[in-house]
């Protein structure tokens, strides 16, 4: 990429990451971060798209509750979002840019997921962040699995992307999309019907892993094929409260009912015929120690490499929750908290990652399949372009860490940014050459 001032946008890239890191955003609240977004794209002359443009509030599966979602439009503008873009969003965060080019082409889509997690970021000599003054601010919430990374080469691609237009062809789509943690964000704009007419769509992430083994920096993976299916539930048990020594018989003990059911979901057999996971991962119940407990919930997903493993899991685990409600005598309840699909990479737009990152010095080890380790639910658009005849991949972009994805002293190695944008760019470029042909 023949770029003036390389160094002063690379500095630039750095400054958009550790902005968003600061002032980090959980699932459906990133207002401060799509406000910044949008704004930026505006400037640069994209067409800004937000709100329920994008947006099918009924897939918006997790979303807060309407007084948080005030109160977190609040501090996002006391942090400096503009109020111009918080009133268009009305209240659903997430933002695309649109740019269409005069020479005539396919629709290329790039996808960059913007939200943080709900983690609370050390705060000590040694992380980074905390040394350098980008920790976040925003208690409760945390960029440690690299979204403000993404974000930043989102940015920096469409800086890029509007200065080379003349250069590139049809139609140019980035989708900056909120709630990819615990999923729900992705399938609520695919649903709007903006990535109908994507051709090509480009994504990834930061770090990942080739063989089990992390992509440290240098090393690229041009795509993976091991999402798994995640579906997601939300438990309680009814049961009813008394004296544990006066009235015991009287009582339905909701938290041995959990207890039990936690147990007897991880004793699942795995299945025979694919990659099985089940968790569970939240378990609260009981009011006091000398109280049977009268209620219990429960937060759980099960996993699988296709649909018909994650269907086995998700089958057994609903089976255990009504068998134990049953020999405990309580009632329950089942909330669905969404699913993330699984999904594959196309063979032929990962040999064109991999062709293209070889021109780039900073990429020196190249792998051809990497391993999301879990869900991501870019796998919802993959599917949807699939689905309509395009092609899709998932790109794992090595990057060292200073810690574990999810981890609080996680951080990432900001030499990353700059080439990732420069690939993103080139493969705009090469998807042209490809379709002149």
């Amino acid at each position: 990429m023949n770029y003036k001032n390389a160094n002063e946008f690379e500095q630039k890239l750095i400054q958009y990451r550790r902005d968003f890191h600061k002032y980090a955003e959980a699932r459906w609240v990133e207002f401060r971060t799509s406000s910044k977004v949008a704004q930026v794209l505006s400037e640069l002359g994209y067409d800004v798209l937000v709100g329920l443009d994008i947006i099918v509030p009924e897939e918006c599966i997790g979303r807060p509750k309407e007084d948080l979602i005030e109160q977190e439009q609040k501090r996002a503008v006391n942090q400096g979002a503009d109020p111009f873009w918080l009133k268009k969003m009305q209240g659903y965060t997430g933002v695309v840019g649109i740019l269409k080019t005069k020479n005539p082409g396919p629709v290329t889509a790039f996808r960059f997921d913007i939200d943080a997690l709900n983690n609370i970021e050390a705060k000590e000599k040694g992380h980074r962040p905390y040394d350098e003054g980008f920790v976040s601010v925003n208690e409760g919430y945390m960029h440690a699995c690299g979204h403000d990374g993404h974000t930043a080469i989102g940015l920096g691609l469409a800086e890029v992307l509007m200065k080379m237009r003349d250069e590139l062809c049809g139609t140019i789509k980035l989708f900056f999309q909120p709630s990819e943690e615990g999923g729900g964000g992705a399938r609520a704009m695919v649903a709007s019907g903006i990535a109908d007419d994507v051709n090509y769509l480009f994504t990834g992430h930061i770090g990942l892993a080739h063989n089990g083994v992390p992509l440290n920096s240098h090393s690229i993976a041009g795509g993976c094929n091991d999402f798994l299916d995640n579906r997601r539930y939300d438990i309680t048990f009814i049961g009813k409260a008394a004296h544990p020594c006066g009235d015991p018989h009287k009582g339905k003990n909701a938290l041995l009912a959990a207890c039990t059911a936690a147990l007897n979901i991880h004793a699942i057999a795995p299945h025979g015929e694919g990659l099985s996971r089940v968790n569970v991962g939240v378990l609260n119940a009981g009011v006091s120690r000398n109280t049977i407990a009268p209620t219990a919930f429960l937060q759980i997903e099960a996993r699988g490499d296709s649909d018909e493993t994650a269907e086995y899991m998700e089958q057994r685990v609903l089976c255990i929750i009504k068998s134990t409600a049953q020999m405990y005598g309580l009632e329950y309840e089942t909330k669905f908290m969404g699913s993330t699909p699984s999904a594959k990479s196309d063979k032929e737009l990962v040999d064109v990652v991999l062709k293209t990152a070889s021109t780039i010095e900073w990429f020196k080890e190249f792998h051809g399949e990497g391993n999301v380790g879990g869900s991501d639910d870019a796998s919802e658009w993959m599917r949807k372009v699939q689905s309509n005849g395009g092609k899709a991949t998932y790109i794992g972009l090595g990057a060292d860490f200073a810690a574990s994805f999810h981890n609080n002293y996680f951080d990432f190695d900001e030499g990353v940014l700059m080439p990732s944008v420069e690939l993103f760019y080139k493969l705009a470029k090469e998807v042209c050459e490809k379709s002149e042909k």
